[in-house]
């Protein structure tokens, strides 16, 4: 299974985890939504994160969601990308992982 993250920024702070995994299953098999929300006051961020199982079904929500009106606002829908910390190092995958230069076996045995 092939894990492909999306990025919503702008959501509207009552956007809810349901709310986004009933809307985003129109385009394919959602495997989690992750709706970021501050430690402290537990109010949303206003960006989430959903995975998909299918790179092609991720895609085509970018293309059908972004720049859209959706609870309000207009959404902006991407690829999710790393960063340092970045909600407990959600997404972990974008698609398949990429090969490291590690030393085959017959090689490290010499």
């Amino acid at each position: 299974m092939t894990l492909c993250a999306l990025s919503n920024v702008d959501l509207s702070y009552s956007t809810s985890e349901s709310c986004l995994h009933k809307e985003f299953s129109n385009f394919g098999h959602v495997a989690e939504v992750r709706l970021v929300k501050d430690e402290a006051t537990k109010r949303s961020k206003g960006y989430a994160f959903i995975q998909y199982t299918s790179q092609d079904n991720a895609l085509q929500a970018i293309e059908n969601m972004d720049q859209k009106h959706f609870d309000g606002r207009v959404i902006h829908v991407e690829l999710a990308k790393l960063g340092k910390n970045v909600y407990g190092g959600y997404p972990k995958t974008s698609g398949p992982p990429k090969e490291q230069n590690l030393p085959r076996q017959d090689e490290a045995n010499e």
